[in-house]
């Protein structure tokens, strides 16, 4: 059942005895009795909100809330994995919880108590919420399930044509309009959560039109000349400045993906190869997508998001050092702010080391001892690098592959790079509970690097030779052509 952590000195009184599986019952009716307290003689709600629950099986010891884009506060989770959060001066509008890799949207009025309770195993399943408030945000869990079964619907997108889809489409959307009206007058929605409910679900639906364009023109021309009059419609009444929308997942979709249907209209009449226009990582194909997001969205927080998210695709899979000076360019251009500019300079730091020619024999690591050495003194032969982090739950599935191919290709060394920079004990701690060999385990020493920057890394492979020069380094572990281009470089 769920719990919330109390604010200080709130029921303690252990003279009260009360079980604990009646507590988050107690919580949900005391908090309540807080608002309706507020109302009484005529008063106004609150300005204020109470969020809290708890998280099970957690993937780091703490979560975060934002609004609109801004970080209002990090919980640490106590012992029993439990938070809470008073939000002052509280907002009509969607919120953000945010527990890595998980993040979810939660709908917040002044005077609510709302508690979740979700199990990181399962996380969009298990999400379950109670306490004043509870009726809107467990639609909008429903509602973002929902929309991940367009994800389903679209890997059959070519057995329909366009004409086809657009039916289905919108009869999906109008489906899920009926819903909530029913869903509204059951539970009493605000006009104002209505309003935003609905400007969600046509997101969603412009959102799938846009991907379904995008896979048509790619893989099936065939029905790339048969979209009907007015498939496209929606497209002039996009707002492109929704700051109620921006923590909206299907809302963000549909603008990365209106700008990536854009960027292959302009590559071609750009006079571009036709392959590169369909490579979302050709660095003119991003800046054309910078600049047209640059013209379109003046809102702050959404144009910084899209302008980053856009740049560092392009970035952390630049081929040369042109490409990654080009894209900044035009990052300056668009006046991205200094600070997040910074950001993405450090990023193409790191891609730089992934060029080939490049040579890191001068990269500090620290190894299972605790001593700094120079990557120079263990390259001895054609070495394979790999990224991980204690925090990747994909790593012992990584350290397996890894293994095989080891016994597979003895003559190449397989180093790991641990990217959690100064948690030397959580790095060595997990190197021992799951065997892995120590003699192949470094960490990278700290560098003026933020560490969050290369968890864009954390798939990407390189390839060096003895001597330390970087041969390959745009091959991921997870490629289905990783080994065919290990056996290439080795025959160089």
């Amino acid at each position: 059942m769920l719990s919330l952590v109390l604010p200080p000195g709130t029921l303690r009184n252990r003279s009260l005895n009360i079980p604990p599986y009646a507590l988050p019952a107690l919580l949900v009716l005391f908090l309540n009795l807080i608002m309706t307290g507020c109302k009484s003689s005529g008063e106004n709600l609150p300005d204020y909100a109470y969020v809290g629950g708890e998280i099970l099986n957690p993937t780091l010891n703490y979560v975060i809330i934002k609004y609109r884009g801004k970080t209002l506060d990090t919980l640490k989770l106590d012992e029993r994995n439990r938070f809470s959060y008073k939000i002052e001066n509280a907002e009509n509008g969607l919120y953000i919880i945010e527990h890595k890799p998980e993040t979810q949207n939660i709908y917040i009025t002044p005077g609510d108590s709302l508690l979740l309770r979700a199990n990181t195993l399962a996380f969009d399943e298990s999400l379950h919420f109670s306490g004043k408030g509870n009726a809107k945000n467990n639609f909008m869990a429903e509602m973002f399930l929902q929309d991940e079964n367009n994800a389903q619907f679209l890997l059959n997108f070519h057995e329909y044509e366009p004409k086809a889809f657009l039916l289905k489409a919108d009869s999906i959307k109008m489906e899920r309009m009926n819903n909530l009206q029913e869903v509204s007058i059951k539970k009493d929605f605000p006009d104002e959560f209505n309003e935003l409910a609905e400007q969600i679900i046509s997101y969603e639906n412009y959102d799938l039109k846009e991907r379904y364009t995008y896979l048509v023109n790619k893989y099936y021309k065939e029905y790339s000349k048969q979209f009907p009059p007015g498939f496209h419609d929606y497209r002039e009444n996009v707002d492109f400045n929704s700051a109620n929308l921006q923590c909206s997942p299907g809302y963000k979709r549909f603008l990365e993906n209106y700008l990536i249907n854009y960027s292959l209209s302009w590559c071609a009449d750009s006079g571009l190869d036709i392959s590169d226009c369909y490579s979302l990582t050709n660095a003119e194909n991003v800046k054309s997508r910078l600049r047209k997001a640059g013209e379109l969205v003046q809102e702050p927080t959404i144009r910084e998001r899209l302008l980053e998210k856009i740049a560092v695709r392009g970035i952390v899979t630049a081929k040369n050092r042109e490409d990654i000076i080009s894209i900044l360019k035009e990052l300056q251009s668009q006046n991205l702010n200094e600070g997040n500019l910074e950001e993405m300079r450090q990023l193409g730091t790191i891609q730089l080391a992934y060029l080939p020619g490049t040579f890191l024999l001068d990269v500090p690591l620290i190894n299972m001892a605790g001593e700094i050495v120079k990557l120079e003194e263990i390259i001895d032969a054609p070495t394979v690098i790999f990224l991980w982090s204690v925090y990747n739950e994909g790593h012992e599935e990584e350290h397996e592959l890894i293994d095989r191919y080891r016994k597979k290709y003895p003559e190449v060394n397989f180093i790991g790079i641990n990217l959690d920079l100064a948690e030397e004990p959580a790095w060595r701690v997990t190197v021992r509970q799951h065997n892995y060999d120590p003699e192949t385990e470094f960490q990278l020493a700290t560098t003026q690097i933020k560490k969050e920057f290369f968890s864009y890394f954390l798939d990407k492979i390189l390839f060096l030779d003895s001597s330390g020069e970087v041969q390959v380094g745009d091959i991921y572990l997870s490629s289905p052509e990783f080994e065919s281009r290990l056996v290439a470089f080795l025959n160089l």
